[in-house]
Formats: C-alpha cells, structure tokens, sequence
C-alpha cells in the first residue's frame, strides 16, 4: 500500500479508505501533524503534501458540511481533489472540470441525507454558475446542473445570433466542452474504482464500492 500513498494519481477516496481501514474512525479526530507522522510510520513511506492535503480534505468533507456550505473550502477542496496542493495564502479558481471532479467524489465519502434536496448553499451553486458562464459552457455537465446561473446562453454565442451558420459552429463547440468534461468524470470515476478495488484491506473490502463506481459510470 505504499505506493497508493506516495502516488500523485491516488484519489482522496482511496487514500481515506486506507486511512481509516488501519487506524480507525477516532483517527478522524487526530491533528494533522499527528496523522502524518501516523501514516508514515505505519506504512514506511514518506507522505507528500499532496496526499496529505487530498486525505485531510477528505476528512473533512467527511466530518464536516464546510464543503456544501463553505464557497472557500469548496474552491480548495475541488483544487485538492483535482490534484493541486493546499495553499491558503494564493486564490486559485477551480475550473468547471475541478468543480465537477470535485462534487463526484464528495458525493462518493459523504453522500447528502436524501432528505436534503439541495445540500449545496446558494453562493457555492452561484460560483458553479459563474464558472459555467465564464467558460461558455451552455448546457452544463450533468453533476454541474444545480447550478445557478444568470446568463442564458454565453456571450460568445450571443455574438452570432445574427449569423445562423457561425451560431451553429460556436454552439457545437461550447457543447463538446460538456462532453469533454463529462467523458473524463466517467474516466476518473473508472479509475477510482479500480484503485479502491486492488486495496487489500485489514477490515472488510472495497469490492461493494467499486462495484457502485462501475455501474454509476455505465448509466
């Protein structure tokens, strides 16, 4: 299990599942410090600052609701999650395919109660929207639609309402980012699952998740 610890493709899912397979629920309770040096004792490696920022955001998300309510942990959390280190003293923007990674795989450590019909606060799905608007992306990705958004169609295509073949041209355009951004949640969420799958746990197995990753991807 060393290398799921020190690789920079191990998603935040995987790395929590490890964490609290060994080390227990009360874990969730430790300082960072203390699970670093936790981890890297128990598992002989030294841990980078990339995994330890994926696992402590997951912990988080886990314990939390900062990432549905909070727009400032929700824009770190996604950047975490899409790969980028923690740091509190830069803004960094999460990009619509960041944010959509970003809500999957909170979605898959802490799901929403399903009474709670819109777990997301208006401000988070405002910026969700604003990231959509800003990047021309017209109809949005399936797990961005609980976006709020104030435009109705992206002002790159509004240009062209006047030419019916360059509206054409731009409109296929813009949707082919919604494919794209779509066809690569299905590929992370595909490797996610194969990741949690080669796990060789101390309590329980993985294979009941992965198997809910595969079926999610194929609907």
């Amino acid at each position: 299990m060393q290398e799921a610890w020190t690789s920079r493709e191990t998603f935040a899912t995987v790395l929590l599942t490890l964490f609290l397979d060994r080390f227990g629920m009360e874990a969730l309770e430790w300082d960072p410090a203390t699970i670093a040096l936790e981890i890297e004792e128990d598992f002989d490696v030294e841990l980078s600052q990339l995994s330890l920022d994926k696992l402590l955001a997951a912990i988080h998300v886990l314990t939390t609701d900062r990432f549905f309510k909070s727009l400032p942990d929700f824009i770190a959390f996604c950047n975490v999650f899409g790969g980028d280190t923690y740091n509190p003293q830069v803004f960094d923007p999460a990009d619509a395919e960041e944010v959509a990674w970003g809500i999957t795989e909170a979605m898959l450590i802490a799901p929403p109660d399903d009474n709670d019909h819109e777990p997301f606060s208006d401000e988070i799905r405002g910026y969700i929207g604003g990231v959509l608007d800003k990047e021309g992306i017209i109809n949005a990705p399936d797990v961005l639609r609980i976006a709020l958004r104030k435009a109705r169609i992206s002002p790159s295509i509004d240009d062209f309402s006047d030419d019916p073949m360059m509206f054409s041209a731009v409109y296929d355009l813009e949707a082919g980012k919604t494919a794209d951004i779509n066809q690569s949640i299905q590929m992370k969420t595909q490797i996610l699952a194969a990741q949690l799958a080669a796990l060789h746990l101390t309590n329980g197995t993985t294979k009941q998740v992965a198997q809910m990753l595969h079926d999610s991807v194929k609907r």
